[in-house]
């Protein structure tokens, strides 16, 4: 039987809050495959970390001269 994850499980796969992830619930992007009787939402390992490729896919990437243009990393 495979193992479910709880919202803290699938916050940490995706480095957010576990609000946050409730919230991707309600929004239909993560959709739970259980809920136990105390409402707790149960998702797939799969599911988690393909939403969490498909988000990586998506963040644009920090260029050394995106951080130079933005005066991040400076010698001040």
């Amino acid at each position: 039987m495979e193992r479910l994850l709880t919202a803290a499980d699938a916050a940490r796969i995706l480095g957010v809050v576990p609000a946050r992830v409730r919230q991707l619930a309600v929004e239909g992007q993560l959709v739970p495959v259980a809920t136990t009787e105390n409402g707790t939402r149960l998702f797939r390992r799969q599911d988690v970390e393909g939403l969490a490729r498909a988000r990586e896919t998506r963040r644009p990437r920090s260029t050394v001269n995106d951080d130079a243009a933005a005066g991040v990393g400076g010698n001040d």
